[in-house]
């Protein structure tokens, strides 16, 4: 499917018993209905008091009140649900409060119970898991990485499985206590770097996610679980020690593992706290208003205390803030969702410069309407201490979208990737001729796409019709694809990661310009690509326009009214126009609006005339809480 080559927008992107009538009765007045009226001194109703005497005991008194509480996190705060399932298969599901937390009432359950929490942390889903045991009613019951951890080990198997078959009714509080204990010696000198009292219990010691010790320590240890082997690894983000832990292995047998040391560990509790004021003291300068763009550049690596100078997507420090202090959407805005992905300490001289931070955020608006999910972001530690954002440092504007496409007039969809790149600045690149995208779910010899012939132009996939997107599967008539089964596309990893590496004319690995730093970048999605089975039952955006697309060759406004968006991301409005006899010969814009609460959004564009043969293209997105792109796109 052939997408007519555009000019890119101007703007950069940042970012559900009855009684019986002698049951009532008898309720009523213990009156008639069988026996019992005209006394006799008999004993009267079983269960009801003989006069004079006193209220036998219950056979079934009513149960115990039996609750649960915790935080659900994994560095920040959970956005989803927690489900309990007890020993007997029942379960129940509640929501999660916005700062993880959560209550959930188990008087009707029966002991012990594991517990689910699943959802979103930064984008990216999340599945945690704990456990409890009726020594632990009316409890604190923390969800996190950790936890999830002492599941699997009792378990001896991945949590997810033993949750799934509930085969937990021998779980007792003296195992539950035993791993608990030993994944705390483990991992003790680096929570007491990280200011975590030695008294911490991992399950049971209330905490509040982006604030307290514990939270810190989730920061900076990251596990993760290989099904294949059921071994554990934990890795410290900032030393980069790990620690494995095979599942098979009990604690009583585990003794002799040798603790995460704390080593390098000495100033990061810290630091983390200053790496997230490097963001809010961005935000903060939009809390009444729109800056000065001289406001915002103390904030960035552009000034002499940095060994690191600014860019981001090939902008430099004064092209960004001149971009960002015009940008409405920032006022009263926030960067939320902050997850760090490591912290290098290690100063070479060569590789890494100064201690450097590598994170990812969210851009919310005033209303909290997430306006980009910012990966492979950088900040910085100067020479005065204090912490500034970097950008991602690619001489390349990298932008990859995960998306799925329906046309409004056939009903059809494709499933397929989009990897945007372009280059706003050949002059720290002109080396680069291609940049091949490898990774899950691409050909083994990746995507080749070149060089465009107008600057700053989209690259294309090469021998893709001009186009640089890549249709994995469709149901449209004549559509070209990848032609990849829904098993296939189930099979790519949750998060999947894609390198992008730039080459020469020779096909050797460009380097930035006047330098030794080859351009090869990497970048993860927060989910797989939909299957098209996904796609086809997504529910699109609706849209319509004044006037209508197929008469519309600009020179006057063109409004575009759209429907059910998803209220909690902001959503994409975009226009072309491609005419060969007119001049300019094409243009486009995009727009990022937020949609009401009931998901609607407006957007009047204004093209310049065209005449003759004019070919247009335009489309609505919206996102999904994983921010692949629902799409509903319209050619004429």
């Amino acid at each position: 499917m052939k997408t007519p080559s555009v000019a890119p927008a101007a703007s950069i992107s940042f970012f559900k018993t009855t009684r019986s009538a002698c049951a009532v009765a008898l309720l009523i007045s213990l009156g008639a209905c069988g026996g019992g009226g005209g006394g006799g001194g008999g004993s009267g109703f079983v269960g009801l008091p003989v006069a004079g005497g006193s209220n036998p005991p219950a056979s079934n008194p009513p149960p115990a009140s039996m609750a649960f509480s915790g935080t659900a996190a994994s560095g920040l705060p959970l956005s989803g649900t927690v489900t309990v399932k007890d020993a007997k298969g029942a379960t129940k599901t509640v929501q999660l409060s916005s700062n993880g937390g959560y209550t959930v009432d188990v008087t009707d359950m029966t002991a012990p119970f594991v517990f689910r929490a699943e959802g979103t942390v930064g984008g990216q889903r999340v599945v945690i898991h704990s456990a409890a045991t009726a020594a632990d009613a009316n409890g604190t019951i923390n969800i996190t990485p950790l936890t999830d951890l002492v599941v699997a080990n009792i378990a001896g198997k991945v949590a997810d499985k033993y949750f799934d078959s509930g085969d937990f009714a021998a779980l007792s509080a003296t195992e539950l206590k035993a791993e608990s204990d030993a994944l705390k010696a483990k991992l003790l000198p680096v929570l007491l770097a990280m200011g975590v009292d030695s008294s911490i219990d991992l399950l049971r010691t209330a905490f509040s996610p982006l604030s307290s010790a514990l939270d810190k320590a989730l920061d900076v240890l990251r596990v993760s679980v290989d099904p294949a082997t059921n071994v554990a690894t934990i890795t410290n983000i900032v030393t980069q020690q790990q620690v494995v832990d095979d599942l098979a292995v009990k604690a009583a047998q585990d003794a002799g593992t040798t603790p995460m040391s704390g080593t390098g560990m000495e100033t990061a509790a810290d630091d983390v706290v200053l790496i997230r004021k490097a963001l809010s003291d961005i935000t903060a300068r939009f809390a009444n208003g729109l800056p000065a763009p001289a406001d915002l550049l103390p904030l960035l690596t552009s000034t002499s205390n940095s060994a690191y100078s600014f860019r981001l997507a090939d902008a430099s420090a004064s092209d960004f803030v001149s971009d960002l202090a015009g940008d409405t959407n920032m006022v009263g805005a926030s960067f939320a969702d902050v997850v760090i992905n490591r912290i290098n300490y290690t100063v070479d001289g060569t590789n890494n410069l100064a201690p450097r931070a590598f994170v990812e955020f969210t851009h919310k608006d005033k209303n909290g309407v997430a306006f980009s999910n910012n990966k492979s972001m950088q900040i910085v530690k100067g020479n005065d201490g204090v912490w500034r954002l970097r950008g991602d440092g690619r001489v390349l504007d990298i932008n990859p979208h995960i998306q799925a496409f329906k046309d409004p007039v056939s009903g059809c969809v494709i499933t397929g990737l989009e990897f945007s790149i372009r280059d706003p600045n050949p002059n720290n690149s002109n080396a680069a001729v291609a940049v091949v995208v490898t990774g899950p779910g691409l050909p083994p010899n990746g995507l080749r796409h070149v060089r465009p012939a107008l600057a700053g132009d989209y690259w294309p996939i090469q021998g893709n019709n001009g186009s640089n997107q890549y249709a994995l599967a469709s149901n449209c008539a004549g559509a070209s694809t990848a032609g990849l089964s829904d098993s296939a596309i189930a099979a790519i990893p949750a998060a999947p990661e894609y390198t992008f590496t730039a080459y020469t004319s020779n096909d050797t690995v460009a380097q930035i310009t006047n330098s030794t730093f080859d351009i090869v970048y990497k970048q993860s999605f927060n989910a797989r690509p939909f299957t098209l089975a996904e796609a086809a039952a997504l529910a699109y955006p609706s849209f319509t326009t004044t006037p209508a697309l197929a008469s519309y060759s600009g020179g006057s406004d063109f409004a575009v009214s759209a429907t059910g968006l998803n209220p909690a991301f902001s959503s994409e409005f975009f226009l072309a126009l491609a005419g060969a006899t007119s001049t300019p010969s094409k243009w486009s814009d995009q727009a990022d609006v937020a949609p009401s609460a009931a998901g609607a959004a407006s957007h009047t564009f204004n093209a310049p005339a065209m005449s003759g043969l004019v070919l247009r293209s335009m489309f609505v997105s919206t996102r999904d809480a994983n921010w692949r792109e629902v799409v509903l796109r319209q050619a004429n």
